[in-house]
């Protein structure tokens, strides 16, 4: 969904669509995995993404093993130190050949 037309709105309003002072970035990210791995290696995978990562950080991620977007748990957003972790964590990963993260970016509207 492309950012609704710019016009005025009221503070409830901007916070309710999420922009103006309200938008919420997150990135995405897409890893390239060194051999093709079983569902319980993915599993693994993510399960220590998610544990060693993501809660620690109040982050929440939709996707899977080779992409998917990160952003912050509740309300507000992911940060560029996020992103800069999320980076290192999935390249020191035994598993990863290769991991590629986006630059921030807003979490509710496609970039035209």
């Amino acid at each position: 969904m492309a950012l609704p037309p710019n016009k005025e709105r009221s503070r409830r309003l901007r916070k309710k669509m999420r922009v103006g002072e309200f938008q919420e970035f997150g990135f995405e990210y897409e890893l390239k995995v060194r051999q093709a791995l079983a569902p319980e290696q993915e599993e693994a995978l993510m399960d220590r993404f998610v544990r060693e990562l993501l809660v620690p950080r109040n982050l929440a991620a939709a996707g899977w093993v080779r992409e998917g977007f990160v952003t912050a748990f509740a309300r507000g957003s992911a940060t560029e130190d996020d992103r800069q972790a999320t980076q290192a964590w999935l390249a020191a990963q035994p598993e990863v050949a290769e991991a590629t993260v986006s630059a921030l970016k807003d979490a509710w509207y496609l970039e035209d």
